[in-house]
């Protein structure tokens, strides 16, 4: 009986690489909303949430990786730690171009109501 979830589908060279693959994602995600944040004009408050809700479940996901490799007597992935930063740099930089596309205003020409 072949199960995918055993120690060894989940241990590559001693280290905890199970959830290697949802950070990835996440970082992936982090990507697509910095293009459409470079695209497009969105919402700051949007991208804000959108940022600290990654942000904290990436955070929560490393914290407990770190804790099951510890509980394994295993090491932990670098690859988990380098995606988190690097999605936190991501998002900081889709914030700050949203809040620089946010606060360009636009000259609206106004016409005098002269008859």
């Amino acid at each position: 009986m072949d199960t995918r979830f055993t120690y060894k589908h989940f241990v590559n060279e001693n280290t905890f690489s199970l959830l290697d693959t949802i950070f990835e994602t996440t970082l992936l995600f982090a990507v697509l909303l910095l293009i459409i944040v470079i695209i497009k004009k969105v919402s700051i408050w949007f991208c804000i949430l959108f940022a600290s809700l990654s942000v904290i479940v990436t955070g929560q996901l490393l914290w407990f990786s770190g804790i099951i490799a510890d509980e394994l007597n295993i090491g932990g992935s670098s690859k988990g730690f380098y995606c988190f930063v690097v999605m936190l740099l991501i998002h900081c930089a889709a914030i700050w171009i949203s809040l620089v596309k946010s606060s360009k205003h636009e000259k609206i020409p106004q016409y005098s109501e002269e008859i």
